[in-house]
């Protein structure tokens, strides 16, 4: 099934993002490095659906998935898919509660006018436990900082907010998801086969698999939390329940039990 958002924002966003993981050299090398870094993740991740939301960046998500159906979110109706296409919002998902196993955001908060909402739609999508793949522009590396200047400058005129990773996980941990450390990717552009090139696309590689946050891009992968309530729940069933104890008459204001009391009246018979 292909779902495809009619907010002209959103689409203006995906459309960019198309051409630029086709064009970019950057954008080529970050979806090689996607591939494979999702390619060992979805090794885990089984299931029947599968929903992707956000721009095309060239990823065959159908090869990479364990699960039986892939679902993708498009930016506008097309003719050239096999699946079936329906019309609705990354903020408001036209799919039932608790019916995905495994969600994709391709930039999807990143091209949205409401993140909130688009993460609240994803953990009320996901099954319990479910996964939620998260692909992120990292505002804090090279790029992000760049892409400031730009906009601030009037030299770039795209839509595209990008959060990071610490609000990210804010809002995953408020949403009620756990999560792992983000994964970071490219953090130079490559160039060519010179010298300077050659050392450039080394060091790259270096930060790359040492994980450094100077990536261009992050990647989070969350779990939908169902266990806190649960055992919230259990704990309360195992709470002792109070009982009543029997007691007697008072004497000079001081309750005591009958067995008790009868047992000191009989003493005090005996010494008599």
């Amino acid at each position: 099934m292909n779902v495809t958002s009619p907010l002209s924002s959103e689409i203006a966003n995906h459309n960019a993002l198309m051409k630029w993981y086709r064009d970019k050299s950057v954008g080529q090398r970050l979806g090689r490095q996607l591939s494979e870094l999702l390619g060992t993740q979805l090794e885990q991740v089984f299931g029947y659906h599968m929903l992707v939301t956000g721009g095309d960046i060239g990823l065959d998500f159908g090869g990479l998935s364990k699960t039986q159906r892939v679902f993708r979110l498009s930016s506008k109706l097309t003719s050239d898919i096999n699946e079936p296409s329906v019309v609705g919002f990354s903020s408001a998902l036209p799919v039932a509660t608790d019916s995905v196993d495994a969600l994709i955001l391709c930039h999807t908060l990143d091209a949205s006018p409401a993140p909130h909402h688009v993460l609240r739609e994803c953990q009320r999508v996901l099954v319990p436990n479910g996964h939620l793949f998260i692909i992120n522009f990292n505002p804090t590396s090279v790029w992000g900082l760049a892409n400031m200047a730009r906009r601030a400058l009037r030299w770039h005129a795209g839509n595209l907010r990008a959060v990071s990773s610490k609000r990210l996980r804010d809002w995953l941990s408020l949403l009620g998801f756990s999560y792992a450390a983000p994964q970071y990717l490219v953090t130079l552009a490559p160039r060519t086969n010179r010298r300077i090139g050659r050392m450039l696309n080394r060091l790259d590689h270096w930060l790359s698999s040492h994980n450094a946050p100077t990536g261009c891009v992050y990647m989070i992968h969350a779990r939908k939390r169902v266990g806190d309530h649960i055992q919230a729940l259990d704990l309360a069933s195992m709470r002792p329940r109070l009982i009543t104890l029997p007691l007697g008459k008072t004497q000079e204001g001081v309750p005591v039990p009958r067995q008790l009391g009868r047992v000191a009246t009989d003493s005090l018979n005996g010494w008599q």
